[in-house]
């Protein structure tokens, strides 16, 4: 195992990618075509690029965190620490938006408003819609259509427990770690009934499951390594082109777990004293970001008739406020207590 060198690129590329979901949800919320989607013809989105790029890193850091964590208690406390404090604290502002802009008189009396909070913090049980609410928007009903990954991140998180007991067995890991990938890699083009009975038991979809898995996976086998020794601007470079090629080709499904993993890790573990001075000075912004970006988006089309570069400039830079907020008065504070376990 290779201890991560905290002067790394990650929280960077984690805050540039949670503003590209904002970029990509700024298409379909103001009614038009997602611009990667088009130039790459349906192969991938800025906001679905994102979101691989969040399970590239998570896997990198978790299996890390796992090494570190001294009982199985303490792995989930610290991953629980992570995820929940914010997002509670953000549903809660969701409820007093969704009175706020509701149509309906007794919104509140609603069985919806009323599960709207527990379904949500469940992760498992993402509620999307409460009757009333953004009915009347390009992209209607839909208060935070962010929220659907958060249970596919937890699995991965419980994924790797049966890990802890061989945690430090590298070889072993690395064996194991494989045979997964290969197996929910295969997933993506080969119906698998058992595995889909185990995942559809989850509340899950499989069909994403085999797409986020492996490049979760892949992130966690390449923790088990020294990248150091390949990390050069050339290897970049080749990486980064193979995957345009792919999609010039119409071959990226087949090589993005391939590739992509090493390309995000490798920039993740270089140092560039310009991007760490940006997430130094203003903190891991990039969960609140992406927690807070789509419900602040539809409340911005509910009061304004925005064209899809007004909504995005306008939402860049409230979320980016509030996510500052959330970082440094809820995240950040959560987080010293990840020892107590």
């Amino acid at each position: 195992f290779m201890a991560i060198d905290r002067e790394n690129n990650f929280d960077f590329l984690r805050l540039v990618f949670s503003c590209a979901v904002i970029v990509s949800h700024s298409f379909p919320l103001t009614n038009n075509n997602e611009i990667l989607s088009v130039l790459s013809n349906n192969q991938i989105d800025f906001g679905a690029l994102a979101v691989d790029i969040f399970f590239i890193i998570s896997g990198y850091l978790i299996f890390n965190s796992l090494k570190y964590s001294h009982s199985y208690v303490n792995y989930i406390w610290k991953r629980c620490l992570r995820i929940f404090p914010a997002l509670f604290v953000m549903l809660i502002i969701s409820l007093g938006i969704i009175l706020i802009v509701s149509t309906n008189q007794k919104t509140f009396m609603q069985r919806d408003f009323l599960t709207y909070l527990p379904n949500n913090l469940s992760l498992y049980r993402a509620q999307f819609v409460v009757n009333g609410v953004f009915k009347n928007n390009p992209y209607p009903n839909a208060i935070n259509g962010s929220l659907w990954t958060l249970c596919y991140e937890f699995s991965m998180y419980i994924f790797l427990l049966f890990f802890f007991p061989i945690r430090n067995r590298k070889k072993v890991c690395l064996i194991l770690l494989t045979v997964f990938f290969i197996l929910f890699y295969t997933g993506n083009f080969v119906h698998m009934k058992l595995l889909n009975r185990w995942i559809s038991m989850l509340g899950l979809g499989s069909t994403d499951m085999y797409k986020l898995a492996p490049f979760f996976i892949a992130g966690s086998i390449l923790s088990l390594f020294n990248l150091k020794v390949i990390n050069t601007q050339l290897v970049k470079i080749v990486l980064f082109c193979l995957l345009i090629l792919a999609l010039i080709f119409n071959v990226y499904v087949y090589v993005a777990h391939l590739l992509m993993p090493l390309l995000i890790v490798l920039i993740g573990i270089s140092f560039d004293k310009y991007t760490n001075s940006v997430t130094h000075t203003l903190g891991d912004l990039s969960y609140g970001i992406y927690i807070y970006g789509f419900i602040i988006q539809q409340t911005l089309m509910n009061y304004f008739i925005l064209n899809t570069y007004e909504l995005m400039l306008y939402s860049l830079i409230s979320t980016l406020i509030i996510a500052y907020f959330s970082w440094h008065y809820v995240e950040k504070t959560s987080l010293k207590f990840k020892n107590q376990f």
